[in-house]
């Protein structure tokens, strides 16, 4: 074995993303460690190892004394990359924070066409009120922040005034004198199916894509588990219109400055007339995801 990987597994990252300035991870997000670690073992390869205290016990067999070891992350941001300099392990090339801060804000896959009717990404109050007058097919909407993941981040809002105990929450988002400032405004939709498609982006801009994945979800969005869509999880418009916009976001992630791992969301809805319609992109994650490796399988080229 020529060399070796160590990771850091930073399932907080856009947690930091959001305030990279002095970040410190909350007590919650290191509880769930080890469980978190767990799900994601097959990103690791024989001899791998973790950076983290927080697990009880290597997730891989580990290397041989001596293997020369290359620093990766779930998200190279600034802490992941100082947990590497400490353990004196050179991080694999990765974006800027500025990239990564821009790629994964919520305005990003927002301005690559809303997908749900009435969407609409806001900066001002005044925005968010005219949006949320507008109907919807259940009579919710649901508020995102710019960055947020595993259903954190999120309001959900009845159609018509702006709540009161929703105005705090909804003011502090959007905050003129912060640029990260802003929130996604989306109809609350049944959702009757979740899935995803993985990708990377080559540090010359070339976009490789995995195969479909069918998600778990509970109600707020978090992440239960994953398996390989079959050939009837999806039909044929679903398949070919999630591979177009996974191609889309790749070409965007790259035309950023972006470089590596990627993900993005789908989900299957149920509108007002009981008809289903497809969503093929909510999300895009610039970064490793639960389901990165299990969607890309045998091919590997962020270990190229």
């Amino acid at each position: 074995m020529d060399r070796a990987n160590a990771w850091v597994l930073n399932f907080d990252a856009d947690e930091e993303l959001a305030r990279p300035a002095g970040y410190t991870p909350r007590a919650a997000v290191a509880g769930r460690a080890p469980e978190l670690a767990g799900r994601v073992a097959a990103l690791l390869r024989p001899g791998d190892v973790v950076l983290s205290p927080d697990l009880p016990a290597p997730l891989v067999p580990p290397a041989p004394p001596g293997t020369a070891l290359v620093g990766r992350a779930w998200c190279p941001t600034p802490r992941a990359q100082r947990l590497l300099g400490r353990a004196g392990v050179p991080l694999a090339d990765a974006p800027p924070l500025e990239v990564l801060r821009r790629v994964n804000h919520r305005r990003f896959c927002a301005d690559l066409g809303q997908t749900l009717p009435g969407a609409r990404h806001v900066v001002t109050l005044a925005e968010l009120e005219a949006a949320i007058a507008a109907p919807t097919p259940t009579g919710h909407w649901l508020l995102k922040r710019p960055f947020g993941f595993a259903g954190r981040g999120r309001r959900r809002v009845a159609r018509g005034a702006l709540p009161p105990d929703a105005r705090p929450w909804a003011v502090a988002s959007l905050d003129p004198a912060s640029p990260d400032s802003g929130l996604q405004v989306e109809p609350w939709v049944e959702r009757r199916g979740d899935f995803s498609l993985h990708g990377h982006v080559a540090r010359g801009g070339a976009v490789r894509l995995g195969a479909p994945c069918v998600q778990r979800c509970d109600d707020r969005g978090a992440y239960l588990g994953a398996a390989l869509a079959g050939e009837g999880d999806l039909d044929g418009d679903e398949r070919r219109r999630l591979v177009e916009a996974a191609l889309e976001a790749g070409e965007a992630l790259a035309g950023a400055g972006y470089f590596g791992p990627f993900g993005i969301d789908a989900f299957r809805w149920e509108d007002e007339r009981g008809g289903l319609r497809w969503n093929p992109r909510c999300e895009i994650n610039a970064r490793y995801t639960m389901a990165w490796a299990i969607g890309m399988g045998s091919a590997r080229p962020d270990l190229e």
